[in-house]
């Protein structure tokens, strides 16, 4: 049966995780996996979390069964967060998924279902599991311009030339803030011509919301969402937890479809509950059922998001003293692109073989791609990593 099948594509953040692990390095420095991690270099468990999920282990929750759906309070408090408590022109509909990538997956495949020819759209570069789960639902892709790779910033002229050939069989899948992996903010004003684009050329967004409360904040990082949602007939949106609860394993997220009826929201919720339904039956309820108590316990809710705010406080702290690090070593200011950028990455204009010499040679763990994690830095090797990348990268630069 099974005496023939090729070996897959090797997970490149998975391996880099598992090479790193052996590497015992002292000065090592990981940024491959998109984790944050506090002045000990241990990945942070929020205290809201560990408060909500000691409450719920005293009150001896079952293990049952949740439906196909999920807990659907849960779904909707997790909407109203997205949504910055904002109501939007149009019905809202979603499903409890497990993760985010359970939600894109359950969307995609909703999407085969309404039109088999529909082709996905995703920003070059993107998040690395966009194309494979993309692929694993049967649909075409292609990509868009987003960054200019000479100076680090959006191809603003090549993504909007691109969108304005888009039609009724085309799906822009955009990160909802803190783009994965560049760091690239698209302004307001982005968000409002995508949006008008979507609504004369008729394409359906597919907005990835991973990194809320990364940015600018919970309720400003939901602007270019709601422009969107406020301005097109129909939306597609997965939410993941992963990120601004510390819940990286646990995998909680939902899966929404914006409609302009009651049932047609009605249908695309039902639709997507059978689409998870064959992957994964129903999903995990523990840490959907975490973020319902601290959504429904004012003082757990402010611990969360007081907490979330101080480490995107941190994360924005590192980014601006690693800028400044570059400036110092390098003389220059081509490194002030990072200044620009939001949420835990940045991409370093590193080739890959460049990347493999930082591994290899001075312990520093960054994708092929370039993008590496600031939210890993530690503090004290700020220095060490910028005087390792000029080492590498300069005869560039």
């Amino acid at each position: 049966m099974f005496a023939n099948i090729a070996l897959p594509a090797s997970d490149e953040i998975v391996e880099l995780m598992a090479r790193s692990s052996k590497d015992e390095r002292p000065f090592k420095v990981d940024l491959s996996v998109g984790i944050y991690k506090d002045a000990n270099n241990n990945v942070l468990l929020m205290k809201a979390v560990k408060a909500a999920d000691q409450q719920l282990a005293n009150a001896g929750r079952n293990k049952s069964y949740v439906g196909s759906k999920g807990d659907l309070e849960y779904v909707q408090l997790l909407q109203e967060l997205t949504f910055a408590n904002q109501t939007v022109t149009g019905y809202v509909s979603g499903v409890q998924t497990a993760g985010g990538s359970g939600g894109l997956r359950a969307i995609l495949d909703l999407i085969k279902l309404a039109n088999p020819e529909a082709k996905i759209w995703v920003s070059d570069p993107t998040y690395a599991n966009h194309i494979p789960t993309i692929k694993a639902a049967g649909l075409a892709y292609q990509e868009y311009p987003f960054i200019d790779k000479k100076t680090m910033t959006l191809d603003e002229s090549g993504m909007f030339k691109t969108l304005e050939k888009l039609g009724e069989n085309d799906v822009v899948l955009l990160h909802g803030s803190c783009h994965n992996p560049s760091g690239l903010r698209l302004t307001l004003r982005h968000w409002q011509q995508i949006a008008q684009l979507a609504k004369s050329k008729n394409f359906l967004p597919l907005i990835d919301t991973a990194y809320q409360g990364f940015a600018d904040g919970l309720h400003e990082d939901a602007a270019g969402l709601i422009t969107i949602a406020n301005t097109v007939e129909r939306l597609a949106l997965c939410v993941s937890c992963s990120k601004n609860f510390g819940l990286y394993s646990d995998r909680v997220g939902a899966a929404y479809i914006l409609s302009p009826t009651q049932a047609e929201a009605n249908t695309a919720q039902a639709q997507l509950a059978i689409m998870s339904k064959a992957t994964y039956w129903v999903p995990p309820s523990n840490g959907a059922e975490i973020v319902k108590t601290i959504f429904k316990n004012p003082e757990l809710k402010k611990l969360w998001s007081d907490e979330l705010a101080e480490i995107n406080v941190k994360i924005k702290a590192i980014r601006a003293k690693l800028c400044a690090a570059f400036r110092q070593y390098s003389g220059g200011n081509y490194f002030d692109y990072i200044l620009s950028q939001e949420g835990m990455f940045a991409m370093l204009p590193a080739t890959e073989a460049q990347m493999e010499i930082l591994r290899d040679k001075y312990a520093i763990y960054g994708l092929n791609n370039g993008r590496i994690n600031l939210a890993s830095i530690p503090e004290q090797n700020i220095d060490y990593l910028v005087e390792s990348i000029l080492t590498v990268t300069r005869d560039d630069k």
